[in-house]
């Protein structure tokens, strides 16, 4: 007998071991039961989790002679040659390769003939999706009004091509993606049988990189089978599966950890010289540090629904997590969020992944706002102790301030009355009102982000998001987020604003939240002095002594 690949070897026989669709086998085990059998179905769901499988089952247990409400008994022998697709009263079709009028109308003129042997005729189509709109304008009419023994199952994984005239008429079910955790399950079943030797972290390596599909990831283990036999270890299967193993990911952290850029750039240039996809690395580091900050603010619940790894890795991404704070693990978080936007634009995708590297193991060197904050108040202190002049007074005032070994002389000129309201004046002042929501909510300063000014009318600012931000637009409106940024301008402008949102096609620029904590170490002015010098309207003018 020639060899039977895993996917068709291990493929479910009865109801009960159709795995993680329990809301469609139930229904339909009810349905026979108590002669409730609709005349079509459409079963819809990416592929790979039991569309077809789920029909020829139906169909076994339609017909079964010894079915008794629990499903076929798989040893009848119209089970049999259901099974081994030889049963004249079950007809499958490709709806990719038998997708035109002329088909149909031949199945038209066969649905009319009784079956021969069972008690219903099935016919199950296949990527129904596929059919022309004349082929499905001939279905209409069959669907309508079939005949009493002729039963429809309609697969498709993309419904929405599906003509509505036709999904209206038959009962719709929803298949879903498996979890990891199915997945690795039933891969460790099959691995028991085949008496296959494979670690535990290699089962969810595969079950991941199925990405919920469990044809996948039977095809995956087959494929691992041949290429190093019954002995399977966890760098087989990324290598096999293309993806990046948790190995990778932990040493990946331990390097942001100890801020060792070295070391991190030879990692990424491992990965990528070794044939590594970057945009599913990236995603991978997205997927770990998103699982380090679950365990760093769950610490006390339990994660087994919030991460799709056995409890012993859970356990090594609590440890690895004592490091971070919950700050700084949004901000990587950021940062490899924007290196995925970045990859897709980019002609070389090394630069943006190498990049993000760099920031995470350079962190210290962008100065947090905290920081920036607390040095400006520290400054502002000072400067109102020193002997600022009245309003109509033209000579400026001196004040002499040491900041890191910095002697600075500042010539602070007479603050002007308050500004005049526009637009060019809300443009000007963006990134500092962006400071300061940052220092007051951070995630209102994330979704705001991608924003930008858009115009002014009759002191209603409206503020523009991209298509693709429409989430941000949204969570801006919600939970009194809209009032922390009119309190931010009006702070800032002193005028009185209301805001407003509106979503777009594109926008030319953002202003970026990384880029405001970024530190600039110019040779002219310290960071400090010059948010001073802009506070405060000052000049900069160096004594003798003063270096930089």
């Amino acid at each position: 007998m020639s060899y039977i690949v895993f996917a068709r070897k291990w493929r479910p026989k009865d109801f009960d071991s159709v795995l993680g669709q329990e809301h469609v086998t139930t229904t339909l085990r009810n349905a026979i039961a108590n002669n409730r059998v609709a005349h079509a179905y459409i079963f819809s769901g990416p592929r790979g989790v039991g569309k077809t499988t789920t029909a020829r089952i139906f169909a076994m247990a339609l017909n079964c002679k010894e079915n008794k409400g629990k499903g076929p008994c798989g040893a009848c022998d119209s089970c049999k040659e259901i099974s081994a697709g030889t049963n004249l009263d079950v007809i499958e079709i490709d709806g990719a390769s038998n997708r035109g009028i002329d088909e149909v109308r031949s199945l038209r003129e066969n649905i009319k003939f009784a079956p021969t042997r069972g008690k219903y005729k099935v016919y199950i189509i296949d990527e129904v999706h596929m059919l022309t709109e004349e082929a499905f304008n001939a279905l209409l009419k069959t669907l309508e009004e079939p005949p009493a023994h002729a039963i429809f199952i309609f697969a498709t994984t993309r419904p929405y091509k599906v003509p509505s005239t036709i999904i209206s008429r038959c009962q719709r079910f929803d298949f879903k993606r498996l979890t990891v955790n199915e997945i690795a399950g039933k891969l460790r079943d099959i691995a028991k049988s085949e008496k296959l030797d494979i670690e535990e972290e290699a089962l969810y390596t595969i079950a991941r990189a199925a990405e919920g599909a469990m044809r996948d990831a039977e095809s995956m283990l087959d494929q691992l089978v041949s290429f190093c036999g019954k002995k399977i270890d966890v760098e087989s299967a990324a290598a096999v599966s293309g993806t990046v193993g948790q190995e990778v990911l932990f040493g990946f952290t331990e390097k942001v950890i100890s801020k060792d850029t070295p070391g991190i750039l030879k990692l990424v240039d491992g990965m990528i010289s070794g044939g590594k996809d970057i945009s599913q690395f990236i995603n991978s580091l997205v997927t770990h540090f998103r699982n380090l900050l679950i365990t760093k603010t769950a610490e006390a619940g339990d994660l087994t629904g919030l991460i799709d790894l056995p409890k012993e890795m859970i356990s090594r991404l609590s440890e690895q997590a004592k490091p971070f704070t919950n700050e700084t693990l949004l901000y990587i978080l950021t940062v490899l969020m924007n290196a995925q936007d970045e990859v897709r634009r980019a002609i070389s995708q090394r630069i943006p992944l190498e990049l993000a590297a760099i920031r995470l193991t350079r962190r210290d060197d962008i100065m947090s706002l905290t920081t920036i904050l607390g040095r400006i108040e520290k400054l502002e202190k000072k400067l109102s102790s020193a002997d600022v002049p009245e309003k109509h007074e033209s000579k400026p005032a001196k004040a002499e301030i040491k900041e890191k070994n910095i002697e600075i002389d500042i010539e602070i000129t007479p603050p002007a009355g308050k500004k005049d309201l526009s637009f060019e004046l809300i443009c000007e002042t963006w990134p500092n009102m962006l400071r300061g929501i940052l220092s007051k909510k951070m995630s209102v300063a994330l979704f705001l982000q991608p924003a930008q000014p858009l115009r002014l009318d009759d002191r209603i600012l409206t503020i523009a998001f991209a298509k693709e931000h429409k989430f941000n637009k949204e969570a801006l409106e919600s939970n009194g987020n809209r009032k922390i940024i009119e309190n931010a301008l009006n702070d800032i402008l002193k005028h009185e604003i209301k805001v407003d949102m509106k979503v777009v096609e594109a926008l030319e620029k953002k202003v970026s939240v990384e880029d405001l904590l970024q530190e600039e170490h110019e040779e002219e002015a310290h960071e400090v002095v010059k948010s001073a010098l802009e506070i405060f309207g000052g000049n900069l003018k160096k004594t003798d002594n003063a270096s930089y």
